[in-house]
């Protein structure tokens, strides 16, 4: 029986690959036994709230807020968040562990930004036991985000803290390069960042249309 990873997602969804005309996702491996890959709808509120607590608690960092910021978020707040997959200038994909139903990864991006008119990658986050090249999570919520910016743009931006030297590492081997610039870190709830000392990476990739 396919697991129930909310009341929406498995149910009265597909996965994203099957809903792109003419082209079929390349799992690495096994993962497309393991795991499901879905882009959230507002009905996912809860699971994408439930996901991005354990992101801010992990590393609030590359949530881009605190734990106290977040855990004060309202249902309004997350329901906006969670209907981007569904949004015309936007996008955020999901990785569902079939056999437990568990949100073990997510990924988003927007079409432009403050610095720039190109896609820009965020809330990039994967559970901590289900990271690095193996199982590949990572890897393949990428894709989602390449494939969606590849039709709207020819570059994709995304910032990584210039300290974080895995996350860093994960964007080079995806193609990623460093353009020099950067900018102040800001995380939302915290009045200490911003400050120069701590600075955050822009990468770029060179998309294919």
């Amino acid at each position: 029986m396919e697991p129930r990873a909310t009341a929406a997602s498995v149910k009265s969804r597909v996965p994203w690959e099957h809903r792109l005309p003419g082209r079929a996702h390349r799992y690495r491996g096994g993962m497309s036994q393991l795991f499901l890959i879905l882009t959230t709808t507002e009905d996912d509120w809860e699971r994408v709230r439930e996901l991005r607590i354990e992101n801010a608690t992990d590393n609030p960092i590359s949530y881009g807020a605190t734990l106290k910021y977040t855990l004060q978020m309202t249902e309004s707040d997350w329901r906006l968040r969670a209907k981007r997959g569904d949004g015309i200038d936007s996008t955020s994909v999901v990785a569902i562990e079939r056999a437990s139903g568990r949100w073990v990864g997510m990924m988003s991006a927007q079409h432009d930004d403050a610095d720039g008119t190109s896609p820009i990658l965020t809330g990039v986050y994967v559970t901590p036991d289900f990271r690095g090249p193996r199982h590949g999570i990572a890897d393949t919520l990428l894709e989602h985000v390449v494939d969606w910016a590849a039709r709207r743009s020819p570059t994709l931006r995304s910032y990584v803290y210039e300290d974080a030297v895995p996350a860093i590492r994960f964007y080079s081997r995806q193609s990623f390069h460093p353009p020099g610039r950067h900018r102040p870190l800001q995380l939302l709830g915290d009045r200490l960042t911003g400050t120069p000392s701590l600075r955050l990476l822009e990468m770029t990739r060179a998309l294919q249309p």
